[in-house]
């Protein structure tokens, strides 16, 4: 019987613990504690973004005639839904939003619709599910889009930023373990992987950042030896505070809701001088 909080895995509980931001602590607060982080005006925004380019990737499968999601979009930030996929209470924070939103949203709309019209959808919010032979966890997600191209399918994120400096690069893609975790256990080979962006923030940017889909049989080996070690923390109840051995800014108060909460976050920081 696996020790792992409800018997399941996911790209974003990975990700929490192994990935480029990812840190042991942060995975106990966020999914054994059950402590929540407050959704800020960036993660509303890419909710909402999320929820009108879905509705516009389903109507082009369907053969419709797309919809306002213009409208979708408005819809999704004036009314968030009070709780999340798993019914857990959200608390927003929208202080930072930028006060043209609305109109950055819309830009940005406009952009991918148009740049819509050479993608070829075949899926949209994909539910995957695989198990392991080693451990009783499921590990499942959902895959924002499906496409056809001339180097096979094609698996993307949709991600958007408010910050005018957020950049998707070819390298970020090429370490970001999402991607290559939904490449590994979709049901059909996968050629193609990488997001499909928006930057609400300064000057409005969207575009595309793909690479070939990382081998199967590599990411394979790496999600197994990924939840064999998360079953030894959630067995153990030892979380090691792994953000303090990545790049600085994981163990941060800007990137870590849970700084102020860790033993090793603001007070082992904290540097109080002596005079000899």
């Amino acid at each position: 019987m696996t020790s792992i909080p409800n018997g399941e895995v996911s790209a974003t509980k990975l990700s929490t613990a192994f990935g480029r931001a990812g840190c042991g602590m942060k995975f106990y607060y966020r999914y054994v504690e059950g402590i929540r982080g407050v959704t800020n005006a960036s993660l509303l925004a890419g909710i909402a973004f999320d929820v009108a380019t879905r509705k516009l990737h389903e109507d082009m499968i369907a053969g419709d005639e797309p919809t306002n999601i213009t409208e979708t979009f408005v819809e999704a930030w004036e009314n968030p839904t009070e709780t999340n996929r798993d019914g857990e209470p959200v608390e927003y924070d929208l202080s930072d939003a930028p006060a043209d939103i609305i109109g950055r949203g819309t830009n940005a709309l406009d952009q991918y619709a148009e740049q819509a019209k050479r993608m070829k959808p075949i899926a949209a919010q994909v539910f995957v599910k695989t198990s392991f032979e080693e451990t009783d966890v499921n590990l499942v997600g959902y895959i924002d889009l499906v496409e056809a191209t001339e180097k096979g399918l094609c698996i993307s994120d949709v991600k958007t930023s408010i910050s005018s400096r957020k950049k998707w690069s070819v390298e970020d893609a090429q370490r970001d373990a999402q991607l290559a975790i939904y490449a590994a256990i979709y049901d059909e080979p996968v050629g193609v992987v990488g997001w499909r962006h928006a930057r609400l923030g300064g000057n409005v940017e969207v575009g595309s950042t793909h690479i070939i889909a990382p081998p199967k049989n590599i990411i394979l080996t790496r999600l197994s030896a990924w939840i064999s070690e998360l079953e030894r923390w959630c067995q153990t109840g030892l979380f090691p505070p792994t953000g303090l051995d990545k790049d600085a800014w994981v163990c941060s108060e800007k990137y870590c809701d849970y700084y102020h909460r860790c033993p090793y976050g603001a007070t082992a920081q904290t540097i109080n001088p002596v005079s000899l």
